[in-house]
């Protein structure tokens, strides 16, 4: 490694370490005020406290790095030209592209950890952060719901079986009021009504409390009919595991764990368009500290009058564009407007062109 590359590089990581702990700082500050009336009423001892907010460290850090690697190539590079030494590595030959590798390698090198870093740490701390916010901040005890609840679930199983539960627990593994209608030719041929369910992982099948069963002929007459309110064994070809995938959050599961889920889900029948819609957004995310990178580089040089001030609000403005544009593709990918690779991916592509575009025009 050059010289040149070690004094950039030296500088680039110097303002990003002080950008971003400036960054959490106040993300831990306005979050700190933002709970503090729940803290309080709540009665939270210091303890949860302290495992709430090392939880939520990770989160901020995350969300931190991108603005934070904008702003701190803004301010490397806009230095160099401020105490005109831009103009020496200019006469010595050096071009804004070759003086752009070393921060944009870090930029990469920063993408794939951050991807790393989300998908494993911040994750695994998100998912405590939420258990001790649901069971210690909620201002009214008594209304706490257990996150293991789930409501209003629908899936389509086998591409003939549409199911649905009004609430499911996944502690204790109970469903509430169930409706299983088999389907052949577009015409229901069977009904399973259950007001409980309790899956009996022995026998690996639901036991059924206070349910009928209904059978349909081709003319749509019951040709069956058959109700218990005893507990009675049967096997419904779903389990546990098919519900909590239809109804989990993909904010709390890792990108192997959601490309896993998409194609159990696929398999079952279930439209998985906004799954795969958050499977792609999981990995276009991770890339938007190389994106910023390659777009405040060259908005930094770009006119040799630009101020620090002026760079840096410039800087926040390209974030808050990126997250809109990022946040738009992503509804449209939802709505099917888009492909879910487009949709998650349409504000990497809008913002690489515009690098690209500045990269090309800036004062080499």
């Amino acid at each position: 490694m050059k010289k040149i590359d070690y004094y950039i590089l030296r500088e680039f990581s110097i303002t990003f370490l002080f950008v971003s702990l400036f960054f959490t700082l106040i993300s831990l500050i306005v979050d700190i005020f933002e709970n503090l009336n729940k803290f309080i009423d709540n009665e939270v001892t210091n303890a949860i406290l302290i495992e709430y907010y090392i939880a939520a460290i990770p989160s901020m850090v995350s969300v931190t790095i991108p603005v934070t690697c904008l702003v701190a190539s803004v301010f490397t590079y806009g230095m160099m030209v401020q105490k005109k030494e831009w103009l020496v590595f200019k006469s010595s030959g050096l071009s804004l592209y070759r003086l752009s590798m070393p921060v944009l390698f870090l930029g990469l090198l920063l993408s794939i950890g951050s991807f790393f870093f989300d998908n494993t740490v911040v994750i695994k701390n998100n998912k405590i952060q939420n258990e001790l916010k649901k069971n210690y901040l909620q201002k009214n005890k008594s209304a706490r719901k257990d996150k293991s609840v789930f409501e209003n679930i629908y899936f389509q199983k086998n591409q003939s079986e549409l199911i649905a539960i009004d609430k499911y627990n996944s502690m204790n593994q109970v469903i509430v009021n169930l409706n299983l209608m088999e389907l052949n030719d577009g015409k229901m041929r069977k009904r399973i009504d259950a007001k409980k369910g309790i899956w009996n992982a022995e026998e690996s099948k639901w036991e059924l409390r206070n349910f009928s069963i209904r059978e349909f002929d081709d003319t749509g007459y019951e040709t069956i009919l058959a109700r218990s309110n005893q507990d009675s064994l049967l096997s419904l070809n779903f389990s546990p595991q098919d519900i909590t995938q239809t109804s989990g959050s993909s904010e709390e599961r890792s990108y192997n764990e959601l490309k896993g889920q998409i194609a159990t889900l696929k398999s079952n029948g279930v439209n998985t368009l906004k799954w795969e819609v958050d499977l792609h957004y999981k990995l276009a995310y991770s890339f938007i500290s190389l994106i910023v990178i390659f777009c405040g580089i060259p908005l930094s040089v770009f006119r040799s009058n630009t101020t620090l001030a002026f760079g840096g609000g410039l800087s926040l403005a390209t974030i808050f564009a990126y997250v809109i544009i990022l946040k738009f593709g992503q509804s449209l990918g939802y709505a099917g407007v888009l492909s879910p690779f487009l949709g998650a991916w349409l504000s990497n592509l809008i913002f690489v062109s515009i690098g690209l575009y500045l990269m090309v025009n800036a004062r080499k």
